[in-house]
């Protein structure tokens, strides 16, 4: 053990007592980035989002991934971030950066030029195709005042950000959420983001000339869930150790897939610590909670 490392976990022991944490458990956040880092392969192109998504992607450069290299929307390419940025466009994220651009940089000269092999997106809700709403839930788009049905929706998201740009290019998706079946609808209330096939047939992407892409995986707080290459629909891939298949079930929105899952292997002492320590000490992201009530 280095001196470097040594320091570390004794720095570890102290963090672990002062948070109320044990080393050998995990919250759902925790595992779910963790779960996230271990689909990015090493030496990706990753467009990535803000939160989770963040916290996941600095994870694998940790750990499995050390030569991914991180792009964000705003201009930023090949940073060595250290300690979680609280969005795309916090100062932090730029730490030893191979080149700091423009949106037009990133977009132009490198998404949709084919140098996008991953995204990692998170979402208000996903259907079963994987395609991402992040803009509004219930049946109406236009404010009560101008909506021709007089009623507005019921809750308005962030929107797309750079979300729709990045899944419309990139080669595979992975999309990060709390698994909740309001959340896991079999349609979603709006199509902000197609990340998958669009649908059945004649409704995949590709007939709306989006030529690549159409792969995704979904990493929620209780599972791994991966697009069938056949059809497009989500299929359970993997449940996280302690999670009951039936469990899942019981939280997605339409006829899972189960036939084919397995156990996801538990957080490793390096994983846990890393993510703690080193991503996110201050606990920015990790601290927070699913509101699912068997959470």
């Amino acid at each position: 053990m280095t001196e470097t490392s040594a320091t570390l976990k004794a720095d570890y022991h102290s963090y672990l007592a002062s948070r109320g944490l044990e080393a050998d458990k995990w919250i759902t956040n925790e595992i779910m980035a963790i779960a996230t880092a271990r689909q990015i392969p090493d030496r990706s192109f990753l467009f990535v989002g803000t939160g989770l998504p963040m916290a996941a992607s600095m994870l694998a450069q940790h750990t499995t991934a050390p030569r991914l290299t991180m792009i964000s929307e705003v201009g930023i390419v090949g940073p060595q971030t250290v300690h979680t940025p609280i969005s795309v466009i916090d100062p932090r994220l730029a730490l030893k950066a191979e080149m700091l651009g423009s949106i037009a940089d990133v977009f132009g000269l490198i998404s949709l030029r084919g140098f996008c092999t991953h995204g990692i997106l998170g979402a208000g809700q996903c259907d079963k195709y994987g395609n991402i709403n992040s803009t509004i839930i219930g049946d109406s788009y236009w404010p009560a005042g101008v909506s021709p049905s007089g009623s507005g929706p019921k809750t308005r998201l962030t929107g797309s950000g750079g979300a729709n740009s990045i899944a419309s290019v990139a080669d595979e998706i992975i999309v990060i959420m709390v698994h909740e079946k309001r959340r896991l609808p079999e349609k979603i209330d709006y199509l902000t983001t197609v990340s998958g096939q669009r649908g059945p047939g004649q409704e995949n992407r590709f007939q709306y000339g989006l030529f690549r892409g159409g792969k995704v995986t979904v990493c929620t707080d209780l599972c791994i869930m991966k697009s069938d290459p056949e059809t497009g629909i989500l299929k359970l891939a993997q449940v996280y150790p302690g999670v009951s298949i039936e469990t899942v079930k019981q939280n997605t929105g339409w006829d899972l897939d189960t036939s084919q899952a397995t156990t996801l292997d538990p957080p490793t002492e390096e994983e846990l610590m890393t993510l703690r320590m080193v991503v996110d000490p201050g606990r920015l992201y990790l601290g927070r909670k699913s509101k699912r009530k068997d959470a």
